[in-house]
């Protein structure tokens, strides 16, 4: 994971079974979501890892509570539930190779949904897909 590309947590850590529907819903929700310019504000720890906090502003919130839904509507259980919706905490973490700088403003551009268990192996991450989302 320390080599994973600079990247922001819209979703925190879930289960679900990933039947072709969850994958053709999340394509449709990018595909409706406008790009969102976002800005780094913080940096804190979250457990031991640390973060840069993003400012959460409508359209941000607006689609972490669409992906929540369409999670929720297929079964997914969440690692932390309480950082869902109204707790969450957009962020992006600081990675070995790079990293927002506070004050820092990046289009949100894509949504990419990451295997964080694949073969049943904690230390392995794979990538599902990557959604674009739409131009203004």
């Amino acid at each position: 994971m320390a080599e994973w590309p600079v990247h922001i947590t819209l979703a925190d850590v879930f289960a679900i079974e990933l039947i072709p529907k969850v994958i053709k819903e999340m394509e449709a929700l990018a595909r409706s979501q406008s790009r969102i310019e976002v800005v780094a504000r913080n940096e804190m720890f979250l457990g031991e890892t640390k973060v840069v906090l993003l400012e959460r502003d409508s359209a941000l919130q607006e689609l972490h509570d669409s992906l929540i839904d369409l999670l929720h509507k297929y079964g997914a259980w969440f690692n932390t539930p309480e950082y869902n919706y109204g707790g969450f905490l957009p962020h992006s973490t600081i990675q070995k190779n790079g990293r927002l700088e506070l004050q820092e403003k990046f289009i949100l551009s894509s949504l990419t949904l990451i295997d964080m268990f694949p073969d049943s192996n904690w230390k392995t991450r794979k990538v599902i897909k990557t959604f674009d989302l739409k131009q203004s």
